[in-house]
């Protein structure tokens, strides 16, 4: 039986998941991380992705965008901007977005500019990826 630590995974405008959990797989600057109970203390950057935690129900996928993870021996709590289930994302309106991030990547803009449009491109296609990869619709 695994050892389990207390989970919690916040987005900006609500709750996602308070609870047990076994292990948990998330984005980070650098590629995956795993975390597993009596992992070393850290806080570190997640970024936009897939994110995945195994509980006894079993395996709970999201895509998540950018924020921040602190992991203590016994605890997990992960705060991020968005976090969508893939039943959750609407495809349409991601599909929506990307062509509109592209659009605009192709017009000249400040520096700033250019990289928020960089970033809801990622959020578009990582919602898309994730409920393409995860929805049985």
């Amino acid at each position: 039986m695994a050892k389990k630590f207390q989970l919690e995974i916040l987005a900006s405008d609500h709750p996602f998941y308070k609870g047990e959990c076994e292990s948990i797989v998330f984005p980070g600057l650098d590629g995956e991380h795993g975390i597993l109970a009596d992992h070393e203390a850290m806080v570190t950057c997640i970024s936009s992705g897939e994110l995945r935690f195994k509980t006894e129900d079993g395996w709970h996928y999201a895509a998540v965008s950018d924020g921040f993870v602190e992991i203590t021996g016994e605890k997990v709590v992960l705060l991020a901007d968005t976090v969508e289930r893939p039943d959750e994302i609407d495809t349409n309106r991601a599909s929506e977005a990307k062509i509109r991030a592209e659009e605009q990547l192709r017009q000249k803009q400040s520096i700033r500019e250019y990289y928020e449009t960089k970033a809801a491109l990622t959020r578009a296609m990582v919602r898309l990826k994730i409920s393409n990869k995860h929805n049985i619709n």
